[in-house]
């Protein structure tokens, strides 16, 4: 037995499939297989059920997978510190990030841990902040860019910056139409005269929106939402208005199905934080001073809607 197998096994349990492991791995599935039987043959035991799905372990081979674990995991964090040393970042890092803000840098945190980063292994994620928070609480991602309405002592967090928002409606909409400024802008009272579809209450964006409304003396009529494809596809049709910064809507907005006023008298503003975990590793550090400048860059020549908080 030897560390190589130990390797190879665990990676065709995750994939449950010895070609998509040979293709991940970029090793001959043969080969692959060899090193399986030779490693089932030394401890004795059948390690994988063979079907013609994919693999799934046996109740030893799970059992084994489960007490190799910690020590590849181990060894792994090792490494990445032995890298990390020699100036090189490595490892899998799980990054979360709200739509709009993972249309808006998604794409260049991908080109740029190809090119500078090739070590890190990326997993990118979407999903509404108060998701994003749980997922960050329980240990399911690394780095969240979160809604700072939402705090926790087990969360590290700084400021990013603060996303413009925007009244989301049907492209040709004559109500909205009547409402605009001539720059083409809405007010926040005219936004409160319409019916909006929004977030639930343990959203940050909604939250927000709430205390602004307050702020102003103003009720609003909303209804919850918890779908960013849905309530996209109701404003479409005429069901109502919604909330969002630009870039969650830009290429809806581009293609003509929906337009954006930005909402002022007062501006409204969505703020995003970066929260990390306790642990912060070499990898982690390098993507976070990464985010910040990229917003930095982004803010200054126009393409990013916001300011710096």
């Amino acid at each position: 037995m030897d560390l190589r197998q130990l390797q190879l096994f665990r990676r065709i349990v995750a994939e449950g499939s010895f070609s998509r492991a040979a293709a991940a791995l970029g090793i001959a599935q043969p080969a692959l297989s060899r090193q399986v039987r030779a490693l089932e043959e030394e401890l004795g035991i059948r390690l994988l059920h063979r079907n013609g799905r994919g693999v799934s372990p046996t109740e030893e081979g799970r059992r084994f997978a489960e007490a190799v674990a910690p020590v590849l995991d181990d060894l792994d964090r090792v490494r990445e510190e032995a890298m990390a040393a020699q100036g090189v970042a490595r490892g899998k890092l799980r990054v979360a990030m709200p739509p709009s803000v993972a249309a808006a840098l998604g794409p260049a945190l991908m080109r740029h841990l190809r090119a500078e980063m090739p070590e890190v292994e990326l997993n990118l994620r979407d999903g509404f902040t108060g998701t994003i928070h749980e997922w960050l609480t329980r240990g399911e991602v690394d780095i969240a860019v979160l809604n700072p309405m939402r705090r926790s002592a087990a969360v590290k967090t700084e400021p990013l910056y603060d996303a413009h928002l925007f009244l989301i409606y049907a492209r040709g909409d004559i109500r909205v139409a009547k409402l605009l400024t001539p720059s083409g802008e809405i007010s926040l009272a005219d936004v409160a005269s319409l019916p909006l579809l929004l977030p639930g209450r343990h959203h940050g964006m909604r939250r927000e929106v709430a205390v602004a409304l307050s702020s102003a003396g103003l009720i609003a009529q909303i209804e919850d939402v918890d779908s960013l494809s849905g309530v996209k596809h109701m404003v479409a049709e005429g069901l109502g208005y919604t909330l969002f910064a630009w870039d969650a809507v830009s290429l809806e907005i581009e293609a003509g199905a929906l337009a954006a006023a930005r909402v002022c008298a007062p501006v409204l503003l969505h703020g995003f934080v970066l929260g990390t975990s306790a642990e912060v590793s070499p990898a982690i550090r390098a993507v976070v001073r990464f985010l910040r400048e990229e917003v930095r860059r982004r803010i200054a020549d126009g393409r990013l809607r916001g300011s710096l908080n």
